[in-house]
């Protein structure tokens, strides 16, 4: 029986409430009263729990993968510290791929996985953006949002965060209002 490492059990974690947002979403658009238009006002909510839910079962999947391969890895690493033949081979194949001066059988750390403070964090977040999503108007909210999001993991990069996050919320905005003629609120700024 293969057992998650603390890293990857809160993917899992993460991943099944992502589905169960997504699903509960999706079936909080069927409450949403249809037009005879080709795009109605169910579309876009119905496509966001979908992906919702692809995404959660995504990130499930991958940290199931993950886990296997770890499983996998941690004999093959066990083996080459005896000194075992399938050891050797192993370390044969990856020093090809290292570069530096990295001795054979160093194994090096992953980057650091978001902490739990962090993420409940990002909910907070992401439940105060739809809080001021009407009354501020979707301009404003997505950027301030998309810029308090990206600053959580560059927060040395305030710039770039910055003009992503306003690029980003007027391109959407433009997209909408313009190519598609759903219009965002557009709260204090209209």
């Amino acid at each position: 029986m293969r057992t998650l490492t603390p890293a990857l059990r809160g993917d899992v974690i993460t991943g099944i409430a992502v589905t169960l947002v997504g699903a509960v979403y999706y079936i909080a658009t069927f409450w949403i009263q249809e037009t005879k238009n080709i795009v109605t006002p169910r579309t876009f909510p119905a496509i966001v729990g979908i992906a919702l839910i692809v995404l959660g079962l995504f990130l499930i999947g991958q940290a199931v993968y993950r886990s296997r391969k770890l499983a996998e890895v941690v004999p093959a690493g066990a083996a080459s510290a005896s000194g075992g033949d399938g050891g050797e081979v192993a370390d044969s194949g990856a020093t090809d791929d290292v570069v530096g001066d990295e001795p054979a059988g160093v194994v090096l750390d992953a980057p650091e996985e978001p902490k739990s403070k962090q993420v409940v964090l990002q909910f907070a977040l992401f439940f105060v953006y739809l809080g001021i999503l009407i009354p501020v108007g979707f301009l404003l909210s997505t950027a301030a949002f998309l810029m308090t999001m990206t600053s959580i993991y560059a927060p040395n990069r305030w710039i770039r965060n910055l003009i992503f996050s306003v690029l980003f919320s007027v391109i959407i905005y433009v997209a909408f209002v313009f190519g598609l003629a759903v219009y965002l609120p557009v709260g204090i700024l209209g």
